[in-house]
């Protein structure tokens, strides 16, 4: 807890790390977040409003990554000016992850990207969120044994595009920006295509990943 409040610290004190893609001049969606609750093995919706990139920045072997900003819960008090007057441009960023669709049949020439928005997609990305809190229970239990180095999983939920073809669902989770105490920054340690880097050599990234 102590780590992420320090982390949560550095972030309000840097300059946003995406602000030369210009993301707060996008126009805003309204989504419903489907947030899971663990406790209760439950899901629970609320509504909220983005700003997300209409292409990609980067892909995997079964998913879409675009870059996406949240405006937080605003304050109780609408005099509270300091909120107000950061806005967009210091909103969180977070990277929202769609799956793609199988069907080569569509026209993605002209700059479209082909989303999945089938219910089985949509129950995909239902169980990715599950498999998160999931790991995230393990990795209590790992920390419960005093390891050298403990694990945090970033908590993760689904947004919903009700305003969009096929209301598709996307993974959400916060962007990992910046490099940790040895100077590294984000590592991938596996994928679903097969990859595993053996450069890092490091055993317990390699299990929770």
């Amino acid at each position: 807890t102590k780590l992420i409040q320090r982390a949560a610290v550095q972030v309000v004190g840097e300059e946003d790390v995406w602000a030369q893609y210009h993301i707060p001049d996008i126009p805003a969606e309204r989504v419903i977040r489907h947030l899971y609750h663990p406790t209760t093995e439950t899901w629970h919706e609320d509504e909220t409003i983005v700003k997300i990139e209409a292409q990609p920045f980067t892909h995997g072997a079964m998913r879409h990554c675009f870059r996406m900003k949240k405006m937080a819960t605003p304050p109780a008090s609408s005099t509270n000016h300091r909120f107000h007057a950061h806005g967009w441009k210091r909103a969180s960023n977070y990277v929202a992850k769609a799956y793609m669709t199988n069907d080569t049949t569509k026209n993605a020439a002209a700059g479209q990207v082909m989303i999945d928005t089938s219910d089985d997609a949509k129950a995909a990305v239902q169980n990715d969120i599950l498999l998160q809190y999931e790991s995230m229970h393990w990795a209590h239990k790992f920390n419960d044994r005093h390891p050298p180095r403990t694990i945090i999983f970033l908590r993760a939920y689904a947004v919903e595009f009700p305003q969009r073809p096929g209301a598709p669902w996307m993974a959400v989770e916060r962007f990992i920006a910046g490099r940790d105490d040895y100077g590294a920054g984000f590592v991938k340690h596996n994928t679903n295509s097969g990859f595993v880097d053996r450069e890092e050599r490091r055993k317990t990234p390699q299990v929770f990943s």
